[in-house]
Protein backbone atom coordinates (compact mmCIF):
# COMPACT_ATOMS: atom_id res chain seq x y z
CA UNK A 1 0.00 0.00 0.00
CA UNK A 2 1.34 3.73 -0.76
CA UNK A 3 0.94 7.01 0.18
CA UNK A 4 0.31 9.90 -1.81
CA UNK A 5 1.66 13.05 0.49
CA UNK A 6 3.47 16.43 -0.19
CA UNK A 7 6.59 17.25 0.61
CA UNK A 8 7.02 18.65 4.47
CA UNK A 9 9.98 19.69 6.99
CA UNK A 10 7.59 19.86 10.44
CA UNK A 11 8.62 16.99 13.19
CA UNK A 12 4.71 16.83 13.37
CA UNK A 13 4.08 16.53 10.19
CA UNK A 14 6.46 13.72 9.49
CA UNK A 15 5.73 12.16 13.12
CA UNK A 16 2.18 11.90 11.80
CA UNK A 17 3.21 10.27 8.29
CA UNK A 18 5.60 7.60 10.18
CA UNK A 19 2.26 6.96 12.68
CA UNK A 20 0.06 6.31 9.55
CA UNK A 21 2.15 3.97 7.83
CA UNK A 22 2.71 1.99 10.88
CA UNK A 23 -1.03 1.91 11.69
CA UNK A 24 -1.57 0.66 7.96
CA UNK A 25 1.16 -1.95 7.34
CA UNK A 26 1.42 -3.23 11.43
CA UNK A 27 4.74 -3.36 12.95
CA UNK A 28 5.31 -6.82 12.37
CA UNK A 29 3.97 -7.42 9.36
CA UNK A 30 1.66 -9.86 10.42
CA UNK A 31 -1.48 -10.58 8.14
CA UNK A 32 -4.96 -11.49 10.43
CA UNK A 33 -8.02 -12.29 8.59
CA UNK A 34 -11.22 -13.54 10.34
CA UNK A 35 -13.40 -15.92 9.67
CA UNK A 36 -16.45 -13.09 10.41
CA UNK A 37 -15.31 -10.42 8.24
CA UNK A 38 -12.27 -8.96 6.48
CA UNK A 39 -9.48 -7.02 8.26
CA UNK A 40 -6.04 -6.29 8.75
CA UNK A 41 -3.94 -7.42 11.56
CA UNK A 42 -2.41 -4.41 13.44
CA UNK A 43 1.07 -5.12 15.33
CA UNK A 44 -0.47 -8.91 15.19
CA UNK A 45 -2.42 -8.32 18.58
CA UNK A 46 -5.94 -7.83 17.03
CA UNK A 47 -8.85 -9.93 17.70
CA UNK A 48 -11.39 -10.06 15.37
CA UNK A 49 -14.26 -12.59 15.72
CA UNK A 50 -14.10 -15.70 13.25
CA UNK A 51 -17.28 -17.85 12.26
CA UNK A 52 -17.88 -21.59 13.82
CA UNK A 53 -20.89 -23.34 12.07
CA UNK A 54 -22.43 -25.76 14.25
CA UNK A 55 -19.34 -26.78 15.91
CA UNK A 56 -17.79 -28.82 13.20
CA UNK A 57 -16.91 -26.14 10.45
CA UNK A 58 -14.58 -22.35 10.59
CA UNK A 59 -14.91 -20.31 7.50
CA UNK A 60 -13.94 -16.53 6.81
CA UNK A 61 -14.36 -14.11 4.11
CA UNK A 62 -11.13 -13.61 1.14
CA UNK A 63 -12.02 -11.60 -1.90
CA UNK A 64 -11.45 -12.48 -5.58
CA UNK A 65 -11.26 -10.28 -8.80
CA UNK A 66 -11.56 -6.52 -9.15
CA UNK A 67 -13.81 -4.69 -8.30
CA UNK A 68 -13.60 -7.55 -5.60
CA UNK A 69 -16.33 -10.72 -4.97
CA UNK A 70 -16.47 -11.19 -1.24
CA UNK A 71 -16.75 -15.51 -0.45
CA UNK A 72 -16.61 -17.73 2.69
CA UNK A 73 -13.82 -19.92 2.46
CA UNK A 74 -12.70 -23.21 4.58
CA UNK A 75 -9.04 -23.10 5.53
CA UNK A 76 -7.59 -25.76 5.33
CA UNK A 77 -4.16 -27.03 5.85
CA UNK A 78 -5.35 -31.17 4.66
CA UNK A 79 -5.67 -29.32 1.14
CA UNK A 80 -3.92 -26.90 -1.29
CA UNK A 81 -6.08 -25.73 -4.19
CA UNK A 82 -8.24 -22.85 -4.09
CA UNK A 83 -11.92 -22.67 -5.23
CA UNK A 84 -15.20 -20.70 -5.05
CA UNK A 85 -18.27 -21.49 -7.14
CA UNK A 86 -18.63 -20.62 -10.42
CA UNK A 87 -21.49 -19.12 -12.44
CA UNK A 88 -22.35 -22.62 -13.33
CA UNK A 89 -23.05 -23.39 -9.17
CA UNK A 90 -26.42 -24.66 -8.83
CA UNK A 91 -28.93 -22.78 -7.18
CA UNK A 92 -30.79 -26.10 -5.71
CA UNK A 93 -28.36 -25.91 -2.81
CA UNK A 94 -29.08 -25.83 1.12
CA UNK A 95 -27.65 -22.59 1.62
CA UNK A 96 -27.16 -19.53 -0.60
CA UNK A 97 -23.92 -19.32 -2.52
CA UNK A 98 -22.23 -16.06 -4.41
CA UNK A 99 -21.30 -16.97 -7.49
CA UNK A 100 -18.20 -16.09 -8.97
CA UNK A 101 -18.07 -14.30 -11.98
CA UNK A 102 -15.35 -14.26 -14.08
CA UNK A 103 -16.28 -11.53 -16.92
CA UNK A 104 -17.09 -8.50 -14.40
CA UNK A 105 -13.15 -8.96 -13.07
CA UNK A 106 -10.60 -6.62 -14.75
CA UNK A 107 -7.74 -8.98 -13.72
CA UNK A 108 -9.33 -12.71 -14.26
CA UNK A 109 -7.57 -14.80 -17.27
CA UNK A 110 -8.80 -18.50 -17.89
CA UNK A 111 -5.77 -20.61 -17.89
CA UNK A 112 -5.19 -23.47 -20.78
CA UNK A 113 -6.45 -26.84 -20.00
CA UNK A 114 -9.44 -29.20 -18.84
CA UNK A 115 -11.35 -29.06 -16.06
CA UNK A 116 -10.24 -30.97 -13.06
CA UNK A 117 -11.81 -33.10 -10.15
CA UNK A 118 -11.29 -31.89 -7.08
CA UNK A 119 -12.01 -34.42 -4.05
CA UNK A 120 -12.09 -34.67 -0.31
CA UNK A 121 -12.44 -37.76 1.83
CA UNK A 122 -16.18 -36.06 1.85
CA UNK A 123 -17.03 -34.10 -0.99
CA UNK A 124 -15.76 -33.26 -4.47
CA UNK A 125 -16.55 -30.65 -7.27
CA UNK A 126 -14.95 -29.90 -10.70
CA UNK A 127 -13.39 -26.75 -11.43
CA UNK A 128 -11.73 -25.02 -14.20
CA UNK A 129 -8.19 -23.13 -13.32
CA UNK A 130 -8.02 -19.42 -13.69
CA UNK A 131 -5.51 -16.41 -12.25
CA UNK A 132 -7.33 -13.31 -10.36
CA UNK A 133 -6.41 -11.49 -7.54
CA UNK A 134 -7.21 -12.82 -3.95
CA UNK A 135 -7.38 -10.34 -1.31
CA UNK A 136 -6.55 -12.08 2.02
CA UNK A 137 -7.17 -10.25 4.96
CA UNK A 138 -6.09 -7.19 3.58
CA UNK A 139 -3.43 -8.60 1.81
CA UNK A 140 -3.68 -8.66 -2.65
CA UNK A 141 -1.85 -11.77 -4.13
CA UNK A 142 -1.26 -10.88 -7.61
CA UNK A 143 -2.22 -13.48 -10.67
CA UNK A 144 -3.53 -15.95 -8.02
CA UNK A 145 -4.45 -19.97 -9.06
CA UNK A 146 -8.08 -21.01 -8.31
CA UNK A 147 -10.60 -22.86 -9.68
CA UNK A 148 -14.06 -21.51 -10.79
CA UNK A 149 -15.99 -24.39 -9.31
CA UNK A 150 -19.04 -26.38 -10.57
CA UNK A 151 -21.26 -29.75 -10.39
CA UNK A 152 -20.38 -30.24 -6.38
CA UNK A 153 -21.80 -33.60 -5.19
CA UNK A 154 -24.38 -33.93 -2.46
CA UNK A 155 -21.73 -32.70 0.31
CA UNK A 156 -20.96 -29.78 -0.92
CA UNK A 157 -24.37 -28.95 -2.11
CA UNK A 158 -25.50 -28.99 1.97
CA UNK A 159 -22.62 -26.81 3.50
CA UNK A 160 -22.79 -23.54 4.72
CA UNK A 161 -19.78 -21.78 3.19
CA UNK A 162 -18.68 -21.17 -0.05
CA UNK A 163 -15.45 -22.67 -1.01
CA UNK A 164 -11.84 -24.17 0.38
CA UNK A 165 -8.60 -22.14 0.49
CA UNK A 166 -6.14 -25.09 0.91
CA UNK A 167 -2.74 -24.12 2.91
CA UNK A 168 -1.58 -27.77 2.70
CA UNK A 169 1.88 -28.30 1.29
CA UNK A 170 2.98 -27.50 -3.06
CA UNK A 171 3.29 -31.09 -3.72
CA UNK A 172 -0.39 -32.62 -3.48
CA UNK A 173 -1.78 -29.29 -4.96
CA UNK A 174 -3.60 -30.20 -8.83
CA UNK A 175 -0.88 -30.38 -11.51
CA UNK A 176 0.21 -26.77 -13.34
CA UNK A 177 -0.78 -24.90 -10.14
CA UNK A 178 0.08 -22.83 -7.72
CA UNK A 179 -0.94 -22.19 -3.88
CA UNK A 180 -2.25 -19.16 -1.59
CA UNK A 181 0.73 -20.30 0.61
CA UNK A 182 3.77 -20.13 -2.23
CA UNK A 183 2.43 -16.96 -3.62
CA UNK A 184 2.01 -15.42 -0.07
CA UNK A 185 5.78 -16.56 0.70
CA UNK A 186 6.89 -15.63 -2.88
CA UNK A 187 5.24 -12.66 -3.47
CA UNK A 188 6.68 -11.44 -0.11
CA UNK A 189 3.68 -10.38 1.66
CA UNK A 190 5.02 -11.55 4.72
CA UNK A 191 7.93 -11.20 6.75
CA UNK A 192 7.96 -14.95 8.24
CA UNK A 193 6.65 -17.67 6.44
CA UNK A 194 4.63 -19.06 8.99
CA UNK A 195 1.22 -19.06 9.45
CA UNK A 196 -0.66 -19.64 12.94
CA UNK A 197 -4.77 -20.91 13.50
CA UNK A 198 -6.91 -20.02 17.05
CA UNK A 199 -10.01 -21.93 16.84
CA UNK A 200 -12.59 -21.81 19.89
CA UNK A 201 -15.26 -23.89 20.86
CA UNK A 202 -18.83 -23.47 19.64
CA UNK A 203 -20.69 -21.83 22.05
CA UNK A 204 -24.37 -22.19 21.68
CA UNK A 205 -26.95 -25.03 20.19
CA UNK A 206 -26.08 -25.61 16.85
CA UNK A 207 -26.17 -22.66 14.05
CA UNK A 208 -23.66 -20.39 13.52
CA UNK A 209 -20.94 -18.47 16.34
CA UNK A 210 -19.32 -15.48 15.29
CA UNK A 211 -16.86 -15.92 17.47
CA UNK A 212 -14.76 -18.50 16.45
CA UNK A 213 -10.67 -17.54 16.40
CA UNK A 214 -8.58 -16.14 14.25
CA UNK A 215 -5.79 -17.51 11.51
CA UNK A 216 -2.68 -15.28 11.24
CA UNK A 217 -0.12 -15.50 8.18
CA UNK A 218 3.50 -13.64 9.23
CA UNK A 219 3.39 -14.55 12.81
CA UNK A 220 1.16 -15.74 15.77
CA UNK A 221 -0.55 -13.96 18.95
CA UNK A 222 0.75 -14.75 21.88
CA UNK A 223 -2.50 -13.78 23.76
CA UNK A 224 -4.14 -16.50 22.25
CA UNK A 225 -2.42 -19.60 24.67
CA UNK A 226 -0.81 -20.49 27.56
CA UNK A 227 3.13 -21.13 28.14
CA UNK A 228 5.26 -21.92 25.36
CA UNK A 229 4.74 -23.83 21.80
CA UNK A 230 5.80 -27.54 21.56
CA UNK A 231 7.09 -27.62 18.38
CA UNK A 232 7.62 -31.18 16.10
CA UNK A 233 9.40 -31.48 12.67
CA UNK A 234 7.16 -32.14 10.11
CA UNK A 235 7.54 -35.49 8.12
CA UNK A 236 9.64 -34.58 5.20
CA UNK A 237 8.66 -37.71 3.27
CA UNK A 238 5.13 -36.89 2.67
CA UNK A 239 2.82 -33.76 1.25
CA UNK A 240 0.90 -32.82 3.92
CA UNK A 241 1.37 -31.62 7.22
CA UNK A 242 2.71 -34.77 9.03
CA UNK A 243 4.33 -34.81 12.31
CA UNK A 244 5.42 -37.88 14.08
CA UNK A 245 3.30 -39.50 17.38
CA UNK A 246 4.21 -41.83 20.00
CA UNK A 247 1.73 -42.99 22.99
CA UNK A 248 -2.33 -42.27 24.07
CA UNK A 249 -2.14 -41.94 27.79
CA UNK A 250 -5.53 -42.50 29.78
CA UNK A 251 -5.54 -41.53 33.57
CA UNK A 252 -2.20 -41.56 33.88
CA UNK A 253 -0.68 -44.67 32.12
CA UNK A 254 0.01 -45.81 28.49
CA UNK A 255 -3.14 -46.57 27.21
CA UNK A 256 -1.94 -47.46 23.42
CA UNK A 257 1.78 -47.77 22.63
CA UNK A 258 0.73 -47.66 19.13
CA UNK A 259 4.50 -46.95 17.50
CA UNK A 260 6.46 -49.38 18.80
CA UNK A 261 6.80 -51.38 15.55
CA UNK A 262 5.90 -49.11 13.03
CA UNK A 263 6.34 -45.60 12.53
CA UNK A 264 3.25 -43.60 12.70
CA UNK A 265 1.99 -40.43 11.89
CA UNK A 266 -0.61 -38.05 12.49
CA UNK A 267 -1.76 -35.05 10.01
CA UNK A 268 -3.31 -31.98 11.30
CA UNK A 269 -5.71 -31.06 9.19
CA UNK A 270 -8.09 -28.06 10.22
CA UNK A 271 -10.70 -29.17 7.34
CA UNK A 272 -11.43 -32.19 9.65
CA UNK A 273 -13.84 -31.74 12.10
CA UNK A 274 -12.92 -34.63 14.52
CA UNK A 275 -9.61 -36.65 15.40
CA UNK A 276 -9.64 -39.74 13.25
CA UNK A 277 -7.29 -42.92 14.08
CA UNK A 278 -6.93 -46.62 12.91
CA UNK A 279 -9.69 -48.58 13.48
CA UNK A 280 -8.13 -50.99 16.27
CA UNK A 281 -6.56 -48.30 18.02
CA UNK A 282 -9.14 -46.23 18.22
CA UNK A 283 -11.09 -48.87 19.36
CA UNK A 284 -8.73 -49.85 22.12
CA UNK A 285 -9.06 -45.97 23.72
CA UNK A 286 -13.06 -46.64 23.55
CA UNK A 287 -12.64 -50.10 25.37
CA UNK A 288 -10.69 -47.62 27.76
CA UNK A 289 -13.06 -45.10 28.39
CA UNK A 290 -16.19 -47.90 29.27
CA UNK A 291 -17.68 -46.62 25.33
CA UNK A 292 -18.26 -49.35 22.48
CA UNK A 293 -19.40 -46.95 20.04
CA UNK A 294 -18.95 -43.56 18.74
CA UNK A 295 -22.37 -42.30 20.52
CA UNK A 296 -22.41 -42.98 24.05
CA UNK A 297 -24.89 -42.49 26.86
CA UNK A 298 -24.81 -38.77 28.50
CA UNK A 299 -24.64 -40.38 32.01
CA UNK A 300 -21.04 -41.83 31.28
CA UNK A 301 -19.77 -37.84 30.72
CA UNK A 302 -19.26 -36.96 34.10
CA UNK A 303 -16.35 -40.44 34.55
CA UNK A 304 -14.67 -39.48 31.39
CA UNK A 305 -11.26 -39.73 32.30
CA UNK A 306 -8.17 -37.24 30.48
CA UNK A 307 -7.20 -38.44 27.19
CA UNK A 308 -3.48 -37.57 26.85
CA UNK A 309 -1.59 -37.42 23.22
CA UNK A 310 2.62 -37.75 23.37
CA UNK A 311 4.06 -35.50 20.56
CA UNK A 312 7.38 -34.04 20.60
CA UNK A 313 8.03 -35.37 24.10
CA UNK A 314 4.94 -33.53 25.81
CA UNK A 315 1.43 -34.65 26.94
CA UNK A 316 -1.08 -33.12 25.58
CA UNK A 317 -4.24 -33.32 27.47
CA UNK A 318 -7.85 -33.32 25.89
CA UNK A 319 -10.54 -33.31 28.44
CA UNK A 320 -14.03 -35.19 28.03
CA UNK A 321 -15.10 -31.38 27.26
CA UNK A 322 -12.68 -31.65 24.20
CA UNK A 323 -13.34 -35.05 22.82
CA UNK A 324 -17.01 -35.55 23.62
CA UNK A 325 -19.73 -33.58 21.71
CA UNK A 326 -23.04 -32.57 23.72
CA UNK A 327 -25.80 -31.34 22.38
CA UNK A 328 -29.25 -30.61 23.63
CA UNK A 329 -31.39 -29.46 20.70
CA UNK A 330 -33.59 -31.17 19.75
CA UNK A 331 -33.05 -33.15 22.82
CA UNK A 332 -29.64 -34.78 24.65
CA UNK A 333 -26.75 -36.68 23.00
CA UNK A 334 -23.33 -37.44 23.53
CA UNK A 335 -20.94 -38.46 20.72
CA UNK A 336 -17.68 -39.14 20.67
CA UNK A 337 -15.10 -36.98 18.25
CA UNK A 338 -12.26 -39.49 18.74
CA UNK A 339 -13.68 -42.04 15.49
CA UNK A 340 -12.22 -44.57 13.60
CA UNK A 341 -10.92 -43.09 9.98
CA UNK A 342 -13.34 -44.30 7.14
CA UNK A 343 -10.80 -45.69 4.75
CA UNK A 344 -9.16 -47.44 7.42
CA UNK A 345 -6.10 -45.48 7.09
CA UNK A 346 -3.27 -46.05 9.09
CA UNK A 347 -2.68 -42.40 10.15
CA UNK A 348 -3.92 -40.33 12.54
CA UNK A 349 -6.18 -36.93 11.64
CA UNK A 350 -5.60 -34.67 14.37
CA UNK A 351 -8.75 -32.02 13.39
CA UNK A 352 -10.78 -29.56 14.77
CA UNK A 353 -11.61 -31.12 17.66
CA UNK A 354 -7.95 -30.97 18.63
CA UNK A 355 -6.75 -27.74 16.88
CA UNK A 356 -9.61 -25.86 19.58
CA UNK A 357 -7.81 -27.26 22.57
CA UNK A 358 -4.30 -26.15 20.90
CA UNK A 359 -3.49 -22.94 19.52
CA UNK A 360 -1.32 -24.28 16.43
CA UNK A 361 1.56 -22.65 14.50
CA UNK A 362 2.76 -23.87 10.82
CA UNK A 363 6.35 -22.52 10.11
CA UNK A 364 8.42 -23.28 7.39
CA UNK A 365 10.57 -20.91 8.37
CA UNK A 366 13.27 -23.49 7.09
CA UNK A 367 12.50 -25.05 4.33
CA UNK A 368 14.32 -28.45 5.29
CA UNK A 369 12.89 -28.51 9.01
CA UNK A 370 9.63 -27.24 8.72
CA UNK A 371 7.84 -27.70 12.14
CA UNK A 372 4.35 -27.71 13.82
CA UNK A 373 3.94 -26.30 17.08
CA UNK A 374 0.97 -26.93 19.74
CA UNK A 375 0.54 -24.69 22.79
CA UNK A 376 -3.03 -24.77 25.27
CA UNK A 377 -5.60 -22.23 23.38
CA UNK A 378 -7.27 -19.80 26.06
Amino acid sequence: MSFSTRTTTTKMQILLLFLVIQLCHGSNDTVSISLKRHTLNVGGTSFVGLKNFDGVVFYGEISVGSPPQKFNVVFDTGSTDLWVPSKEWPEETDHKHPKFDKDASKTCRLMKGAEVNIAYETGSVVGILAQDNVNVGGVVIKSQDLFLARNPDTYFRSVKFDGVLGLGIKSSRAQGSVTVWENMVKQKLITKPIFSLYLRPHKGDGGEDPNGGQIMFGGFDPKQFKGEHVYVPMKLSDDRWKIKMSKIYINGKPAINFCDDVECTAMVDSGSTDIFGPDEAVGKIYKEIGATKVIIRCEQFPALPDIYFEIGGKHLRLTKHDYVEVKTNPKKSCRLRIVKSKNRRKDWVLGEAFMTKFHTVFDYGDVKTPRIGFAEAI
